[in-house]
């Protein structure tokens, strides 16, 4: 199989800035048939054993396959596997797809299927993904495209987890070196400070791409990205630019935006094992305190709904009916007094005591967490801000090294979120109790939801979970944000999907001119 000549992305990424003589037009990247994404952040992972946030998430979207697939409404589809049947509701088994092929020639068997969960499934190895497979009793491999994966007991959410990128058996996890996967774009190379670069992989299994090579650049700064939006030199960014910039784009004949319902609920989280927070009349209060309907007005411009659960409205298993949370500042000053934390001097300027918060460095968070702080000051509460670079940012979350954040749950796919979210067992690197609840109601309620077959039934489980975290406050639903893309007006063929999924840059094509409509793709 032939292989692509590696790229140097320091290369790339220079080449991809239009540096050009006074006088002379530019020559763009997508000139050339390149498309070029900015996400907000790098990724910690880009491995499908290992990565949890959305940056490595979508990367993973563009160059690896799945088991199977999750469909726009967010139902399993085929992908690696061509079908499936369940025998019982503790036997599944698999059909591949003859022919698929990872980048570095190898077929796609079964034993690859095998490894990648067994891999997930060693304790050993700390994959944060373990729980969701932690229902598997056994893998079996009767033939090369044939996998049946036996269950200790009937789990809910089994399908839906099964949409994990596979690797080739024996592929060692660790640092930032790409791991093989069989989707439409390779890897080529990946700077975790700087971006990476993707090229059309020939022996993909499905249509090929219609763009041959794929830059994705990490810029943290929300200016510089729509400077190069601007430019030229970035023509994709989706939920990357400021609500307050959207008007200069409306302005700009270069470029487009497509806007569609989202899926991503953003909250806030809180420490538990912290002496202040650990008490749920102060997180209460602090959530009395956030006026949340005027963000979503001045600083969302109205792309943003209110939350009251991570499940987003139109989920299936969101609940009714929660108890709303608007602001009222003098009950939570009356929280904060029942507490012990009275006011000191009234209305002085000495607080009641003092958070740290924690986001960032995305200019439209840091925003964000301005508003929140002058909220929470008029409760006497005061908040020192601290914004990091993503990796840093993230990873002191996952340490627990904190006491209040702000983070967005994306991609939701099924209500067994809240015992990944929730469960006392689900501390990291385990799962994402970052904040350390414990609640055995709760604890009993999630298991027994992923026990549950009956949507019906799942759904009324569901409903009393969410009744409980809308009493303790784990964390705080903030919002839903809408997907908003703004691309440039050549491309074509990319689909919103309410999760921010990237799978689609595969079936995106490059047409026209700047500015008009119409043309040949570019290949």
């Amino acid at each position: 199989m032939r292989t692509a000549p590696r790229i140097a992305l320091s290369a790339l990424l220079l080449a991809a800035l239009p540096l050009f003589p006074a006088g002379c037009a530019p020559k763009l990247p997508i000139d050339e048939g390149t498309l070029v994404i900015a996400l907000p952040g790098s990724p910690g992972s880009i491995d499908p054993r290992l990565a949890t946030e959305a940056y490595g998430e979508q990367l993973l979207q563009m160059t690896h396959s799945f088991l199977i697939k999750r469909d726009p409404a967010g139902n399993p589809a085929p992908d690696l596997a061509e079908s499936w049947v369940e025998r019982s509701p503790t036997e599944f088994v698999f059909r591949l797809r003859k022919g698929a092929r990872f980048h570095d020639g190898r077929e796609v068997t079964s034993a690859d299927v095998r490894y990648t969960f067994e891999w997930i499934l060693d304790p050993r190895n700390r994959s944060p993904h373990r729980a969701t497979y932690d229902a598997i009793s056994r893998i079996e491999t009767p033939d090369p495209h044939t996998v049946v994966f036996r269950l200790k007991y009937p789990f809910a959410p089994f399908l839906v987890g099964m949409a994990r990128g596979i690797v080739p058996a024996g592929s060692r996890a660790g640092g930032y070196a790409p791991v093989p996967g069989a989707g439409p774009f390779r890897s080529d190379d990946f700077q975790p400070d700087a971006g990476a670069s993707l090229s059309r992989f020939d022996g993909y299994y499905g249509r090929p791409p219609a763009i041959g090579k794929v830059i994705v650049k990490f810029i943290p700064d929300s200016n510089i990205r729509f400077l190069e939006l601007k430019k030229g030199s970035v023509n994709f960014v989706l939920n990357g630019v400021d609500p307050d910039l959207l008007p200069s784009v409306l302005a700009n004949p270069n470029l487009a935006i497509d806007e569609a319902p989202g899926g991503n609920v953003s909250y806030l989280g809180f420490n538990l094992r912290d002496r202040i927070l650990s008490d749920a009349r102060v997180r209460r209060a602090i959530a009395l305190a956030i006026d949340r309907e005027a963000i979503v007005r001045t600083i969302w411009k109205g792309r943003a709904d209110p939350a009251d659960s991570i499940l987003p409205p139109g989920f299936w298993a969101h609940a009714d009916g929660l108890p709303p949370l608007r602001r009222d500042l003098a009950e939570a000053k009356r929280l904060l007094d029942r507490a012990g934390f009275p006011d000191p001097d009234g209305d002085g300027p000495k607080p009641r005591f003092t958070l740290t918060y924690k986001t960032s460095q995305n200019e439209l968070r840091r925003r964000i967490a301005a508003v929140l702080q002058e909220q929470l000051r008029q409760a006497g509460i005061a908040v020192e801000v601290h914004s990091y670079e993503w990796g840093t940012f993230f990873s002191d979350i996952r340490k627990g090294n904190f006491q209040l954040y702000s983070l967005t749950w994306v991609g939701i796919a099924d209500p067994d979120i809240f015992h990944y979210a929730f469960h006392s067992s689900q501390a990291p690197p385990d799962g994402a109790n970052r904040g350390g609840y414990s609640n055995p109601e709760l604890d009993r309620l999630v298991e027994a939801g992923r026990r549950e077959t009956s949507r019906s039934a799942r759904k009324e489980i569901y409903r009393k979970v969410q009744l409980l975290l809308s009493r303790d406050l784990p964390v705080l639903p903030l919002w839903a944000g809408r997907n908003v893309l703004v691309r440039d007006r050549r491309l074509g063929g990319f689909r919103l999907t309410s999760d921010e999924d990237y799978t689609s840059v595969r079936e995106m094509r490059i047409e026209g001119e700047p500015g008009g409509a119409g043309g040949k793709a570019v290949r």
